[in-house]
């Protein structure tokens, strides 16, 4: 309806801008004019007839665009020329030069018409490309580029369909490796699972039909089994708590803590650990670091973590040292990271990761080095947890690591969080 008015009121201002440039610049006669007015009405009225039908066909939809382009220069070239016509009785040009002015015509329309032509098929065949690019992408060849050049609206629009094809295949590359990542974890907890039940089962149906009647050896028996259920209730705790963060659905109950306190607990809990290891483990806090306002059971929980993987990596001989200190200035993790003015580190000698792992070393669901994985039992959520906690108090967490040279793991708290007062 819109383009309909559009043409109509085209015409009409056409219509009026010949009269006035009739009357005001040429100064013609008042037969002249009512003549002009006479002709141009009647191409008015064979362009409206025309064109009002064609402009329903085309909004329809109807034909090829090489068609509707094609159709619509040979309308213009019609009405151009009927005009011409009319305006060439009304100058009383003899019919002589009539004819050449026809052939001319003639001409031109050809040209134009070619030109529309040639123009249609360009048009046509940036669009079949990107039709064809659309249909390679949608059966899933997500690696489908269009190239078109220019800096028209199609090549545009060529270059938003290949920023699109390239996030979907990036999307598409994520989803299979999160699909992997999920496969070698469930393949990794199932292990862990089972070996604790084969084990509790043995030794459930011993004790159960009374091959074992030893008091000492029921007793071990009894210890082992206390041990394999702790393991597995530790495994499905972590697990609860991974789902829990990753939902974010932990809520954390701040309260005024001195970060020396959970060191100090840290370290005693993790103290037998670290001697049948044969490791040292040692902590030292800052004195200037004052009380902070975090969930305690929380941050405590994620110094457990890092400290018992440095533990499982440290061989005999080795060092694990907890520290605390502020935030020097070029310790900042990122440049939008906010004021965190507060550090604590979990530092190691022990093998060090793999270069190749160390960027993934906190994404959920990732194992490194599956030999070594396998070899200390562990299931690789202990990181993905820590990175959790420290996210939910606004922190970041880091890990910089070289083979054989020891790893560095520190997370950060928000200044907002530092209690400075004593």
């Amino acid at each position: 309806m819109r383009l309909s008015l559009f043409l109509v009121s085209s015409f009409i201002v056409a219509f009026a801008l010949a009269l006035l440039l009739a009357v005001g610049w040429m100064g013609a006669p008042a037969a002249d004019v009512r003549d002009l007015m006479l002709y141009l009405g009647l191409s008015t009225m064979l362009s409206l007839v025309l064109v009002l039908p064609t402009l329903r066909w085309l909004r329809a939809g109807g034909g090829r665009l090489l068609h509707k382009l094609t159709l619509t220069y040979m309308l213009g070239m019609v009405i151009a020329a009927f005009t011409i016509i009319l305006t060439a009785r009304l100058m009383f040009i003899s019919p002589h030069d009539r004819q050449l002015l026809l052939l001319l015509l003639a001409f031109t329309a050809v040209v134009a018409l070619a030109l529309g032509i040639v123009l249609a098929n360009l048009l046509s065949a940036n669009i079949t490309r990107l039709r064809d690019g659309a249909h390679k992408l949608a059966a899933g060849q997500l690696d489908t580029r269009v190239e078109l050049g220019g800096g028209d609206e199609l090549a545009d629009l060529a270059r938003d369909f290949n920023q699109l094809a390239a996030q979907l295949a990036a999307a598409a590359q994520e989803r299979s490796q999160l699909e992997e990542a999920r496969r070698e974890l469930f393949a990794a907890i199932s292990h862990d699972l089972r070996t604790p039940l084969a084990s509790l089962r043995a030794m459930t149906e011993a004790l159960d039909d009374g091959l074992v009647s030893d008091p000492a050896v029921t007793q071990r028996y009894l210890a082992t089994m206390r041990s394999q259920i702790s393991m597995l209730s530790s495994l499905i705790d972590d697990l609860f708590e991974l789902a829990r963060l990753e939902a974010g659905a932990v809520h954390l109950e701040r309260e005024r803590t001195a970060l020396q306190d959970l060191v100090s607990d840290t370290l005693e809990g993790m103290r037998a650990e670290a001697h049948q290891r044969g490791v040292d483990l040692s902590g030292a806090v800052a004195a200037e670091v004052g009380p902070v306002l975090v969930a305690p059971q929380k941050i405590e929980r994620v110094l457990t973590n890092l400290v018992l993987n440095a533990l499982t990596h440290t061989p005999a001989g080795g060092r694990v040292t907890i520290t605390v200190r502020h935030v020097l200035p070029d310790e900042q993790p990122t440049p939008e990271s906010g004021e965190a003015n507060l550090l604590v580190e979990v530092a190691d000698t022990g093998e060090g990761i793999d270069p190749a792992d160390l960027p993934h070393i906190f994404e959920r669901f990732y194992r490194g080095e599956k030999s070594r994985s396998r070899r200390t039992g562990g299931t690789g959520l202990g990181l993905a947890i820590a990175r959790g906690i420290v996210a939910a108090h606004g922190g970041q967490i880091r890990i910089t690591s070289r083979p054989g040279s020891g790893t560095r793991v520190w997370f950060t708290l928000p200044g907002e969080y530092n209690l400075l007062e004593r």
